[in-house]
């Protein structure tokens, strides 16, 4: 069902298997950061935020991280965390 998301998406999915008994009940998908700036945004060729919406249906939890340094977020996570609740 990733399909509607386009090649483009899908030719940036990656996947590891790892031997360990505590990743028999859990799957960990870690996703690119947010990008600043509407040029760099559209330079993905996809919906990051709906992606993450996909995603978020289907999970039981999620971490958000961000630098703390940094005294603003981007549009795109604001958008994301939007997105998600």
């Amino acid at each position: 069902s990733l399909t509607k998301f386009g090649t483009a998406f899908l030719n940036r999915v990656e996947g590891s298997q790892c031997s360990a008994p505590l990743l028999d009940h859990v799957t960990l998908i870690d996703t690119p950061g947010v990008l600043s700036g509407a040029k760099q945004r559209e330079g993905r060729a996809y919906d990051f935020v709906k992606v993450c919406e996909w995603y978020a249906e289907r999970s039981d939890m999620i971490l958000l991280l961000f630098d703390a340094h940094k005294l603003d977020i981007s549009d795109e996570f604001r958008d994301t965390i939007m997105a998600l609740k």
